[in-house]
C-alpha cells in the first residue's frame, strides 16, 4: 500500500516557500530540516562520497536562497529537491571523472539502494521474515527497477516526475514499475511455494 503525502505537507511547503520569499532565513532551516535527510539519502544511491553529497545539498540550498523571489513558483518541492540533488551530484562525478552524466545515462548506471527494511517495517507493519523476503527481491531487480521502485514508493513521485527524473518517458516508468513488480511477486511467490 502506497504512502500518500497529507495535504498538510503540501500547504507546509507552499507556506514555507512564501516565508521564504519574504526573506524569512527561518523557512529555509525549516526546508533544510524537513529534507536534507531524503535528500542525502537520495544522493547516497549515486555516490559514497560524503563530502561531495554534503557539498551539493549545500548548494542546492544555498541556490533556493539566492532564488528565492521565484521559489513560490516551484509547485512540488519534494520532487524539485530530488531533481537538483541528482543533478547536482551526477554533473560533480561527471567533472570528476565519474561516470554518470545525466545526458548519456546508461540503462545500467551506478544506483546502488539499501531499502531500509525498518523502515518498511514501521510503516506496513510486516514481519522481520517477509522483510527479509522482500529485502531479498528487491535485492534481483536492476538498478533503474530499484530506482524506480525507490522514488514511487519511498519518494512518493508521480509516474510524470519519475520520468523527469530518471531523464525516460513515461511509458517506460510504468514497464519499470510493472516488471520491477512482477518480479518481486514472482520472486515472493516462489519463495512461499518452497517452504
Amino acid at each position: 500500500m502506497m504512502k500518500i503525502l497529507p495535504f498538510d505537507t503540501i500547504s507546509t511547503d507552499a507556506h514555507l516557500l512564501h516565508q521564504l520569499q519574504q526573506n524569512d532565513a527561518q523557512a529555509l532551516a525549516s526546508l533544510m530540516g524537513k529534507y536534507y535527510q531524503d535528500l542525502y539519502n537520495y544522493a547516497a544511491k549515486f555516490t559514497r562520497d560524503d563530502g561531495l553529497i554534503k557539498d551539493c545539498i549545500q548548494e542546492i540550498f544555498i541556490s533556493l536562497w539566492q532564488k528565492r523571489q521565484t521559489a513560490p513558483a516551484i509547485l512540488a518541492l519534494r520532487y524539485y529537491l530530488l531533481r537538483a540533488v541528482k543533478n547536482k551530484v551526477l554533473k560533480a562525478l561527471y567533472r570528476n571523472g565519474q561516470k554518470g552524466y545525466p545526458f548519456d545515462l546508461p540503462d545500467e548506471y551506478d544506483f546502488s539502494a539499501e531499502f531500509s527494511v525498518e523502515r518498511l517495517i514501521i510503516e506496513k507493519q510486516i514481519s522481520e521474515e517477509k522483510a527479509e523476503k522482500l529485502k531479498r527481491a528487491l535485492a534481483l531487480l536492476s538498478k533503474r527497477q530499484q530506482e524506480v521502485i525507490y522514488l514511487k514508493f519511498y519518494q512518493y513521485l508521480d509516474q510524470g516526475q519519475i520520468a523527469e527524473q530518471m531523464d525516460i518517458s513515461r511509458q517506460s516508468v510504468y514497464n519499470l514499475l510493472h516488471e520491477a513488480i512482477q518480479k518481486i511477486r514472482s520472486v515472493w511467490t516462489s519463495e512461499s511455494m518452497a517452504r
